[in-house]
């Protein structure tokens, strides 16, 4: 049997979607087991946005798995090759493809989500407005010069280029606009600034490494900062940390810059300002029924009106904004308040919706015809 052969059985045998359907099991509760200790956030990455993952199982014992991200690109295959290779047209099985390219078009909008979904979070004071969002869990490390009031140039570097520069690790960052080379290192996923110099202009202080918290949104991260003069190879360090109300400014180059280490942040197409924020609070007590927003949307200079609910999500250029939380929660009864957006932009986003259809269509289709099938089975026997 040629190679080809015996590998285009296996992709599509039955065998193999047993065994994926097994694994995305075993994943789930593992992941969901993993999940009660070390948070959602850190178990999703580890066991089903990966591609490999290593169990310990009994805490001592590595079993080394497929990741989640792996398995479901194979069931894709499986599925996809297995209806080439086995499906036999018929009038009645044209069901069963249908609800096949149900189930295909939603693993396709899983990959789209994964790959080009940004969510985030927009947090805003009564009377506030902003163009952007930021994300809940990546990191970046802006670098500019420090100009008071004057647009500048900012470089970005993203968490995945520094993610992996931890224990003594680093990478030199290079930009040709720059009269130095920017080195990072010693990046800690969470982490808290020592000696006092939390607030220090300068970073100055100490990092010191912390266990991640089950919640990711609570880490900060931390990471050291090393400016080489690409002219006199001056080196100028700075401690970055996440917890830094303000940019960190260091000296090069006979000028002021700022660094600072920073939740990642996406540009939007308008800006919202907050005009009001409105709660209603269950009798007697401080929990909230129903709070809502009054929001303004400026685009190309003209301004509407829109209020966002728990309920009522704005929805516009491929955004939407959902009334996420709001705070202070033990503030004065009559504010200052900010409300806080869940920011998500999918293209992916109706993908379930129509997969749905598509895959109930099938169904409905087939067993219909099962069943006049069997009716005129029934029909012809009592005649």
């Amino acid at each position: 049997m040629p190679v080809f052969k015996r590998i285009s059985n296996i992709l599509a045998s039955y065998k193999l979607s047993c065994l994926l359907f097994l694994l995305l099991l075993l994943l789930t509760y593992l992941g969901t087991m993993n999940q009660v200790e070390n948070g959602l956030y850190q178990s999703q990455q580890k066991y089903f946005e990966s591609v490999f993952v290593v169990h310990w199982g009994f805490g001592s014992v590595p079993i080394p798995l497929p990741g989640g991200y792996l398995v479901m690109i194979v069931t894709f295959v499986n599925l996809l090759w297995g209806a080439v290779v086995r499906f036999r047209w018929s009038w009645k099985k044209v069901g069963i493809l249908i609800a096949h390219v149900g189930i295909l078009t939603l693993l396709a909008g899983s990959f789209v989500s994964y790959a080009f979904c940004q969510s985030g979070h927009m947090a805003l004071y009564e009377n506030e407005s902003s163009d952007e969002f930021e994300s809940s869990y990546e990191w970046e490390i802006g670098v500019g010069e420090a100009s008071a009031g004057a647009p500048v140039t900012e470089y970005i570097i993203r968490q995945s280029d520094f993610d992996g520069l931890t224990y003594g690790q680093s990478r030199t960052f290079k930009f040709s606009a720059l009269p130095f080379d920017l080195k990072i290192g010693g990046y800690m996923p969470n982490a808290a600034m020592g000696n006092g110099a939390a607030s220090a202009p300068h970073g100055t202080g100490k990092l010191t490494e912390l266990s991640l918290n089950r919640e990711q949104e609570q880490n900060l991260s931390g990471a050291t900062a090393t400016l080489l003069e690409k002219q006199s190879g001056a080196a100028h360090e700075a401690q970055l940390w996440a917890g830094n109300n303000a940019p960190v400014t260091v000296e090069a180059g006979g000028k002021q810059w700022n660094l600072a280490l920073r939740r990642h942040r996406w540009k939007l197409p308008f800006t919202l300002r907050l005009d009001h924020f409105k709660r209603e609070l269950h009798p007697r007590t401080n929990m909230a029924r129903e709070y809502s927003s009054q929001v303004t949307k400026i685009e190309d200079g003209a301004e509407r009106e829109i209020r966002i609910t728990m309920n009522e999500p704005l929805r516009h250029r491929g955004y939407t904004f959902y009334q996420s939380s709001w705070g202070p929660q033990n503030g004065p009864a009559k504010g200052p308040f900010y409300s806080v957006f869940a920011v998500v932009r999918n293209p992916a986003d109706q993908i379930p919706l129509y997969s749905c259809i598509i895959t109930g269509i099938g169904l409905v289709l087939h067993f219909m015809q099962r069943l006049l099938a069997y009716l005129k089975k029934e029909k012809a026997k009592k005649s």
